[in-house]
């Protein structure tokens, strides 16, 4: 299960030590060997050198809730004794945590600009939407969980195109107590529709990993039906289902048993995804 974890209890500073950054549990971090296996070969991380890889992308995020599990611990160390100072390890363990964070915020800072450009919500002032997508990639930043296998591209893509939703549903609610001429183009809306368009295609692109990954555990018949009903490429036409049922051999209510049951488990396994919940 999934869990931020925040230990600093106390709203002040305590005995100068500043709250340690959130981070995501997992039982890799309180492995004796896990410092080592990340930071053996530490060098602080250059700024603006362009995307990461998805090898350096696990990395740097593992690094990074390491940091802020490192920080955490020195931190209630320091709240228990009542230390007066920073110390050196803490220090040191921030500059690290803030270095790896600024790597992955430069790496990924051209995911906001693509999606203004493609976003749809034309009423919206493009540096309101470059404010909330800033805000949303960093807070991607910070709750992106490494151990469950996902790019972060996908995740953070998703938490930005819903800034932008929330954001043209408070611009929409603004102009409601707004006093201006009327104007016809006013009373056009068309979010609904570009929420449903942006919605669709994380859609398609989740469907497509489960898909290629088979995480719907469907059968071999399953697939080879659904791969005939719905082919992916424009030049395979569609077969219908008496063609293919003359195809295997079957009548054609059993293939269309086949294609519910196909459907069924992936309908589920879209509806448990990670990403989409």
């Amino acid at each position: 299960m999934r869990r931020i974890v925040t230990k600093a209890s106390k709203s002040q500073r305590i005995a100068g030590w500043l709250h340690p950054p959130p981070y995501i549990m997992n039982a890799e971090l309180k492995r004796a060997a896990t410092e080592k296996a990340l930071f053996d070969a530490w060098t602080e991380p250059p700024w603006g050198t362009g995307r990461v890889n998805h090898v350096e992308e696990v990395l740097r995020f593992k690094q990074l809730h390491f940091c802020a599990y490192r920080l955490s611990q020195l931190y209630q160390k320091a709240v228990k004794s009542y230390r007066p100072a920073i110390n050196k390890d803490y220090a040191r363990w921030v500059n690290r945590y803030h270095a790896i964070r600024q790597r992955l915020i430069d790496a990924n800072l051209g995911l906001v600009y693509d999606l203004i450009g493609r976003s749809r919500f034309n009423n919206l002032d493009r540096d309101e939407m470059a404010s909330e997508g800033m805000m949303a990639l960093l807070r991607a930043v910070d709750t992106f969980d490494p151990w469950r296998g996902y790019r972060f591209s996908t995740y953070a893509c998703n938490a930005i195109i819903r800034a932008f939703s929330r954001a043209a549903m408070r611009d929409s609610r603004r102009r409601q107590f707004m006093t201006v001429p009327f104007d016809p183009e006013f009373e056009k809306s068309d979010l609904p529709e570009a929420v449903r368009v942006e919605s669709q295609g994380l859609y398609v692109e989740r469907l497509g990993d489960i898909m290629r990954g088979n995480r719907a555990e469907l059968s071999e018949v399953e697939q080879m039906v659904l791969r005939k009903r719905f082919p992916n490429e424009e030049v395979d036409s569609r077969l219908t289902l008496d063609r293919i049922g003359r195809q295997m051999r079957v009548s054609k209510e059993r293939v269309r048993q086949i294609q519910l049951s196909a459907l069924h488990k992936l309908r589920k396994a879209i509806e448990e995804d990670a990403v989409l919940k």
